[in-house]
């Protein structure tokens, strides 16, 4: 047991705020690219940019489990508790801005046409691109609800090496299937068949596809001082495979063996490995950075923003892109750095006036606040 579970856990800041930024700046890039012609650039270096920043999704992931593990460890789980401080903090905003970008994704407010889209969305996240992985971070907390016990029991290192190779070999599997098939296969033939390929299609949206990633979070949160060990002693080989992962994934899309497509799929053994290094190598630097005075206590702070930061920015994306930056007679590389910068406060505003505590204590201030002044001064 965590002998050390108190008060706030500063290790994982850094890296929300840096999984946060790359999936802001991955969206960013992205419009520009297939806008290319509008807004020209160097397109094979916002290519690669994207290609190598795709490992947001599974720090997350990682964070989600190691923070899981490292406060619930050896400790009665609450259900009703545990999903009732997730109602107030994921749901519920979950739902406000499903309603939010459903009705901007169909730009009508017919109820008939919203409801049907509205409630599919809940369920898969459809009502915009990035809102698939809220029901994921729902699946990820019923996982840990359900496997808490046997992961505290029986979760070690041997399983972990376990996990990353089954974990591999099922990308592996799925290679050979879909993208580069051996065998020509009628996938809707037998509902088996269309549930395996409706298991890749979709397989961003299901929580087998990350499995190791977050028993490797699990690991470290019930292990925490090993864990800090073990990176700090990790970092500089794991900077070097990273490097040289991140060059080879950028040659094969610089050199044509790879298409675009091909190299934004990050369900492939080489990324897994790229993913793993850029935990190990940044979670040392995250942990020192957490604990700096002042430094740390933005962090915390912005981390803290982490939901608002995520829900909104495809909605301030698709405003500025439409209505702001083709005024400006800016060069690509500039709208990108003012679409990053001004894009994470807009949200944080945004979000607060979609929450309940900011209409209640609205609704108490003005309820404080006295109609006359009645004030005695002193000669």
């Amino acid at each position: 047991m965590n002998s050390n579970r108190k008060g706030t856990f500063q290790d994982l800041n850094a890296l929300f705020v840096f999984g946060a930024l790359t999936v802001l700046m991955i969206h960013i890039l992205s419009f520009f690219l297939s806008n290319e012609k509008t807004y020209p650039w160097n397109s094979d270096l916002q290519a690669v940019l994207i290609i190598l920043l795709k490992f947001g999704r599974s720090l997350f992931i990682f964070a989600t489990g190691m923070l899981l593990f490292y406060w619930y460890q050896h400790r009665q789980l609450d259900w009703r508790a545990f999903w009732k401080k997730r109602w107030r903090a994921v749901i519920l905003p979950y739902v406000i801005w499903t309603a939010i970008f459903t009705y901007f994704k169909h730009q009508t407010s017919d109820p008939a046409v919203l409801v049907g889209p509205f409630f599919e969305s809940l369920f898969n996240g459809s009502s915009f691109y990035h809102l698939y992985y809220i029901p994921l971070y729902l699946q990820l907390c019923l996982l840990f609800c359900l496997i808490k016990p046997w992961m505290e029991r029986y979760l070690n290192f041997r399983w972990i090496i376990a996990l990353f190779i089954g974990q591999a070999g099922l990308y592996v599997l799925y290679h050979y299937l879909f993208i580069k098939p051996l065998w020509a296969i009628d996938w809707a033939a037998n509902p088996f068949l269309s549930l395996m390929q409706h298991s890749y299609v979709y397989g961003q949206h299901y929580v087998f596809m990350y499995v190791f990633t977050f028993a490797l979070g699990a690991y470290a949160g019930m292990n925490v001082d090993k864990w800090r060990t073990w990176v700090k002693r990790l970092q500089i080989p794991s900077i070097v495979v990273m490097a040289c992962a991140a060059v080879w994934m950028a040659y094969s899309y610089l050199s044509g063996s790879k298409s675009y497509y091909e190299s934004m799929n990050i369900f492939e053994p080489l990324y897994l490995v790229y993913t793993l290094c850029v935990i190990i190598s940044f979670y040392p630097a995250s942990s020192y950075l957490g604990k700096l005075p002042n430094l740390g206590l933005w962090l915390a702070r912005l981390a803290k923003q982490n939901m608002a930061i995520y829900l909104v920015h495809p909605l301030i994306l698709f405003l500025l892109q439409s209505y702001v930056i083709h005024r400006l007679g800016w060069s690509t590389p500039s709208l990108v750095l003012g679409m990053f910068v001004i894009t994470p406060p807009l949200c944080i505003f945004l979000f607060e006036l979609t929450t309940m505590s900011f209409w209640f204590n609205r609704r108490k201030r003005m309820e404080a606040k006295p109609i006359f002044k009645n004030q005695t001064y002193k000669a």
